[in-house]
């Protein structure tokens, strides 16, 4: 009986490790993988500069916004309409022998002070100050593009260290399993290897993860689909650049006089001073100068008269009496001029603030590379390789090992992040002092 319960008892728990168990198809299931690098283009970054400008989208608004100033112009220089009058003042519908007229007439009006002028020169001001938000609009996508350049190459730097570092801890494992072979070690210090190593490689995987998604967001900046899929480009560049010495006083002239929102408020100041002008000219009146043709026939009867043609010709003009007591236009121009002073004194002290705070960081970011290549990685390497030595012929424990090689990891992790920071901070720098020579 004791045969057949355990004989039981195993088909029981054999069953349930069988429905348990997932089917092949589950066990062989590859994990959905992103588009291979090996058929992506690849760009480099002067060109990947020149597709932006070209196919953004936000920058093509902007250039629409251009396009609708420009009508403005043409609608500025349109003149007054003509008038013409043609019609039958009186026609004879009983048949007593009233006569019938007719007339017609022509009014051609004509603007006084300078007002066709005036509105031209004004819509022209707005298409200036229209093209230096685009040029302005140009500065940020140009700088956020770079951005994103830089965070796909740092990723894949950030990438490369954290790959390095497992195949440190790689060598660890092995080095483990040769000891265990012959006995120096347990098993439980292989294992803590072991652990060790995959922790690094699920951190690789993350790694990979943040460079597909650094370069979608690279992608995202050249306005097209394919560029999001099969044509997803792989930047090619270096973020290894040298460092650069800065005035900062020179760096705020530099932006006053070259940034395009600065230029932007300026030109938009002198617009407001031009709406001024054409305020004022429109409280000067219109002249209409009219003429008129008039024809009426033969009357009979009661109504007899010989065939009688007349011309006549008139001035109108209109008098601007409320206009010119209650001036709300001109008070309404003369109020955005002083908003567009203001607002050209807000946009200085903003440039100035981020010249200063943009130097500042590039100073900083500098000092913390200078610390990397000051040694620092050399040193982490000098340890890590005096400490496996000295494992590996039972001079040092396998959490001093550990600890180097995390140790190690960590600085060049953080190296990579100095790099990105540096190459940021340097965007920085040029985009708030309006210059532009950066390379990668």
């Amino acid at each position: 009986m004791r045969i057949i319960y355990c004989i039981s008892a195993l088909s029981i728990s054999a069953s349930l490790l069988f429905e348990m168990r997932p089917t092949s198809a589950q066990e062989v299931a590859p994990a959905p993988t992103q588009l291979s690098e090996d058929t992506r283009p690849k760009i480099n970054f002067s060109d990947y500069i020149d597709e932006v400008v070209r196919h953004n989208l936000e920058l093509a608004i902007q250039r629409s916004t251009i396009a609708i100033t420009q009508a403005g112009v043409t609608s500025a220089r349109t003149r007054p309409d003509w008038s013409v009058d043609v019609g039958f003042p009186s026609a004879d519908l009983s048949n007593q022998g009233s006569p019938t007229t007719w007339s017609a007439g022509l009014s051609v009006p004509f603007e006084l002070g300078g007002k066709r002028k005036a509105r031209v020169r004004a819509a022209t001001a707005d298409v200036s100050t229209t093209t230096s938000d685009y040029d302005d609009a140009i500065r940020q996508s140009r700088a956020a593009a770079t951005n994103a350049f830089i965070d796909s190459l740092g990723a894949r730097d950030i990438l490369k260290s954290k790959q390095k570092s497992l195949g440190e801890f790689d060598r660890i494992v092995k080095v483990n399993e040769e000891r265990l072979r012959v006995g120096d070690i347990g098993e439980i210090e292989l294992m803590q290897s072991r652990v060790n190593r995959d922790q690094f490689r699920a951190d690789v995987i993350t790694a990979q993860a943040d460079v597909f998604s650094a370069d979608l967001t690279l992608g995202r900046q050249l306005g097209q689909p394919q560029k999001l899929s099969s044509q997803l480009p792989i930047p090619v560049g270096r973020l290894d650049v040298g460092n650069r010495a800065f005035n900062v006083e020179d760096l705020v002239a530099t932006a006053f006089q070259q940034r395009a929102d600065v230029i932007s408020k300026t030109r938009a100041l002198k617009a407001a001073d031009l709406r001024i002008d054409l305020a004022k000219a429109n409280l000067i009146p219109d002249v209409s100068f009219g003429g008129g043709f008039t024809h009426t026939g033969v009357g009979t009867g009661g109504f007899a008269q010989p065939e009688d043609t007349t011309l006549s010709f008139g001035l109108s003009m209109n008098l601007p009496v409320s206009r010119l007591r209650y001036q709300g236009e001109v008070e309404a121009a003369r109020a955005a001029h002083a908003q567009a002073e203001f607002q050209l004194r807000s946009v200085q002290l903003r440039v100035e603030a981020e010249v200063r705070d943009a130097n500042s960081r590039y100073r900083a970011s500098v000092e913390r590379l200078q610390l990397y290549r000051g040694g620092m990685l050399k040193d982490a390497d000098r340890v890590l390789e005096a400490r496996l030595y000295a494992y590996q012929r039972g001079g040092a424990t396998l959490l001093e090992v550990i600890d180097a090689e995390r140790t190690s990891a960590d600085v060049y992790l953080s190296y990579s992040e100095a790099l990105v920071e540096h190459a940021h901070a340097l965007v920085a720098v040029e985009q708030a002092a309006g210059i532009w020579d950066v390379s990668f």
